[in-house]
C-alpha cells in the first residue's frame, strides 16, 4: 500500500475545517453527567468515515460517535477515529481541542495523524518512517516544509514536564488524583491539558517529557502513540507493561524518564 499519510492529512485538513466554521454555533448535549457530544462531533465524523469508505470500501472503522465492537480493532485494516478530541473544551469555546485518525492492521498501528485545527498544526506518523510535523502558514494558507518530530532529551524526572488526563468526577477520580499526587513530588511541573492528542502531540514533538492517560479509549490514544513511538518514545500501560489497542490507559514519556514515572505513580493495573 503506498504511503496513507497524504490522504491522512487530507482527512484531518476537511474535518478540521468543519470544526472551525460549526464551533460557535456548536449544539451540545450531554452522553454523561460530565461528557459533552456536539452536532459538530458527528458532522466531523461523517466526513471522515464517508471519505474512507469511498477509498477503502472493504476497511472496518472504530469510531467515538458510532456503534464499535472491540474485535474490529484487531482487524485486518481498521480505521481508529476520535473526530473530536476534547469535546468539552470545544463546547465551552477553550483553543484545545483536535482530531485523531489512526490506521492499524492486525492490531498493530501502520499510520495515523493527529489535528490542532486553530492553531494549524497536523502531526502525522507512519511505521518505520518517523513523524512529522506539517504546520499550515496563516499568511500563504500553504504547508509549510514538513519537521521531523523527536522527543525531548530531558533524562531527570525532577525536570520533566508531566502531562494528564484525569477523570475527577468518575468512580475512579480519587485513584488519579492520588496518582497525580504521587508524580507532582517527582517532576517539575504537571498540566491538565483536557485533550489526549494534545498530551501525545507535545509528547511527540518534544514539549512535554511524559504524559499519564488514566482512562483511555482506542480512538483517544491510537494515532498518538504512533507518533510518540516513531519519534522516538515510549509508550505501555501504567504500570509498565505492554500497551495494546485495548487497553484503558497509557502512559507515554520521551523514553529517558519512562521507568522513573512508572516508579513514580506506582499504578497497579486492574483490568
Amino acid at each position: 500500500m503506498p504511503s496513507l499519510r497524504p490522504f491522512i492529512l487530507d482527512l484531518l485538513l476537511a474535518s478540521g475545517q468543519l470544526l472551525i466554521e460549526r464551533q460557535e454555533g456548536a449544539r451540545a448535549q450531554n452522553k454523561s453527567a460530565h461528557d459533552l457530544v456536539t452536532d459538530a462531533d458527528v458532522a466531523s465524523e461523517k466526513r471522515i468515515v464517508d471519505a474512507i469508505r469511498s477509498k477503502f470500501p472493504s476497511h472496518k472503522i472504530y469510531s467515538e460517535e458510532s456503534p464499535n465492537s472491540h474485535d474490529d480493532l484487531f482487524a485486518p485494516h481498521v480505521w481508529i477515529i476520535d473526530p473530536l478530541d476534547g469535546t468539552n473544551n470545544y463546547a465551552y469555546g477553550f483553543p484545545i481541542w483536535g482530531i485523531s485518525i489512526a490506521y492499524a492492521e492486525n492490531g498493530e498501528l501502520v499510520a495515523g495523524g493527529v489535528a490542532y485545527p486553530l492553531q494549524g498544526i497536523y502531526l502525522l506518523a507512519e511505521k518505520k518512517k518517523g513523524a512529522w510535523e506539517h504546520k499550515l502558514d496563516a499568511a500563504s494558507g500553504k504547508m509549510q516544509t514538513p519537521r521531523r518530530l523527536h522527543v525531548s532529551s530531558r533524562s531527570s524526572l525532577s525536570k520533566a514536564m508531566v502531562l494528564f488526563c484525569m477523570h475527577l468526577t468518575s468512580e475512579q477520580g480519587e485513584q488519579h488524583l492520588a496518582g497525580v499526587g504521587r508524580i507532582a513530588k517527582h517532576v517539575f511541573n504537571v498540566r491538565n491539558l483536557g485533550s489526549a492528542v494534545f498530551n501525545l502531540g507535545f509528547v511527540a514533538s518534544g514539549l512535554a517529557d511524559g504524559c499519564v492517560e488514566f482512562k483511555l479509549q482506542p480512538y483517544d490514544g491510537a494515532a498518538g502513540a504512533l507518533l510518540v513511538g516513531e519519534a522516538g518514545g515510549r509508550v505501555s500501560r501504567l504500570d509498565g507493561s505492554a500497551w495494546t489497542l485495548d487497553a484503558p490507559d497509557m502512559l507515554c514519556s520521551n523514553k529517558l524518564v519512562h521507568s522513573q514515572l512508572t516508579q513514580a505513580l506506582d499504578w497497579k493495573v486492574r483490568t
